[in-house]
């Protein structure tokens, strides 16, 4: 022991010459030391103060006794600074050192196990986060075999389950492991509006709140929200649902999104976004889903249910186009035609421009965008499209303005321009045919009307 002796001075630092702090403190008890050691770690210190050699009292913040002793000797990495013995400490602590020791030791085994357990239910959990249930029940089985008296761990089995039979049982064991966990209780009280609902067969769990729901289920009874864009026209929920789920469930899918493409994180991303009408944010999803999955073509039916609610969604439709037959020609697209034309899309509003934006980038255009004229006429150099829509009110100048300025270059003379414009009247079609554009399309206009129209001229 001499030869790996630390230097007994003053703010000595500890694991100096290989000493841990247990190595140390037994070093004190065997030199028979009278001192007070400062313990510090990441900012916090306590002290411990020896009487020849015996651990007499600790204290850390005003708290002294073996209580604060044991949670010091715990302490791993810490600094040591040997100073002088603090003087009036009274004796408090009976237990030896090497007993207080080895229930430092023991303590510190059973924190770590609690750590361990924790993070097999976290790996659980993300698994049921990430729509994986059979994955996740199986981590989940295996952890409760030995770990019977984790309510989380029930918890979280019982939103796995694909019955209610065995959903009542799982959360029956976490009711008795913790009988006043709110979470468990809200669960429970899902449980039994589902069982008022739902026969023995299987079921499915809402996406957002996790209730049971039927499987053809359109939406929960629990939280209110809509689980699906349903039928062939957008209905919004006709109950109020509950927004403080439907946030909760923005950070869950984000952070699984985050971790991987997954479609399905993806698409119940926008029906949260969907149940709080932020159309916007379910146009941008609805397009990601598609792009990941274009093989699923739900994903591309639910997209154009809402690119046709938004084309229709700011005023009324044009009843009548004499130029439109009534049986129209198949869009190139469908002819297996790859278009891959240049148009370029000048509109003010971000959402029409949006819906036009994504309603040609499904069919193979490549789109350019603009929000006012100056904008436009730069594009128009740079990229140098095949067609042009054009809304005629604009912000600065207005689309007969820029149309004169696009007719009087040489380049563009012959490029199609589309002009789009709210105003219904034969004032402005004339007005736009003596500017020189190639048509009039009269907004909201659906999406097959915008495609039928582009694709007629190009």
């Amino acid at each position: 022991m001499e030869n790996i002796a630390p230097t007994w001075e003053t703010k000595t630092i500890g694991f100096m010459h290989g000493f841990t702090l247990s190595n140390f403190l037994q070093y004190v008890e065997m030199e028979e030391k009278t001192c007070t050691l400062k313990i510090t770690l990441d900012g916090k210190s306590g002290y411990l103060h020896f009487e020849d050699g015996t651990l007499i009292n600790a204290d850390e913040n005003g708290l002294k006794g073996e209580t604060v002793a044991l949670r010091i000797i715990g302490w791993e990495d810490a600094q040591i600074e040997v100073q002088d013995a603090a003087a009036g400490v009274q004796k408090e602590i009976e237990t030896s050192l090497s007993g207080l020791l080895l229930e430092a030791a023991r303590l510190k085994d059973e924190s770590d196990e609690v750590v361990e357990d924790e993070t097999v239910v976290e790996q659980g959990i993300l698994l049921a986060e990430r729509q994986r249930f059979r994955e996740a029940m199986m981590v989940l089985t295996k952890f409760l075999k030995a770990h019977p008296q984790n309510h989380k761990g029930w918890l979280w089995y019982s939103r796995c389950a694909g019955s209610l039979k065995s959903i009542e049982a799982a959360l029956k064991r976490a009711s008795q492991a913790a009988p006043d966990d709110p979470e468990v209780l809200r669960e429970i009280e899902k449980l039994q509006l589902a069982k008022t609902r739902l026969g023995e067969g299987p079921v499915r769990r809402c996406p957002f709140c996790w209730s049971p729901l039927d499987r053809k289920a359109f939406q929960c009874g629990f939280c209110g929200a809509d689980q699906i864009i349903v039928k062939a026209r957008i209905m919004f929920p006709r109950r109020k649902v509950q927004e403080e789920v439907l946030r909760d469930a923005f950070t869950r899918f984000a952070n699984v999104i985050a971790l991987e493409k997954n479609v399905n994180a993806i698409y119940y991303l926008c029906m949260a976004h969907y149940n709080l009408n932020q159309l916007n944010e379910v146009l941008d999803l609805l397009n990601q889903a598609v792009k990941i999955a274009p093989e699923k073509k739900f994903f591309s039916e639910q997209l154009n249910l809402i690119l046709n609610y938004m084309a229709s969604a700011t005023a009324t439709y044009e009843t009548a186009r004499p130029d439109r037959p009534t049986d129209p020609k198949p869009r190139a697209s469908e002819k297996g035609v790859n278009n891959k034309k240049k148009v370029l899309v000048v509109e003010d509003s971000s959402t029409t421009r949006k819906v036009i934006v994504l309603t040609l980038s499904q069919r193979g255009y490549t789109v350019i965008e603009a929000q006012d004229g100056l904008e436009a006429l730069s594009k128009l150099n740079e990229e140098k499209p095949d067609m042009v829509l054009l809304d005629i009110i604009l912000p600065q100048m207005d689309g007969y303005k820029i149309l004169s300025i696009i007719r009087e270059n040489k380049d563009f003379k012959n490029t199609p321009v589309i002009m789009l414009t709210s105003k219904d009247g034969i004032l402005n079609k004339v007005k736009s045919k003596l500017a020189g554009s190639t048509a009039h399309l009269t907004k909201p206009f659906t999406p097959e009307d915008l495609v039928y129209t582009i694709e007629k001229y190009l």
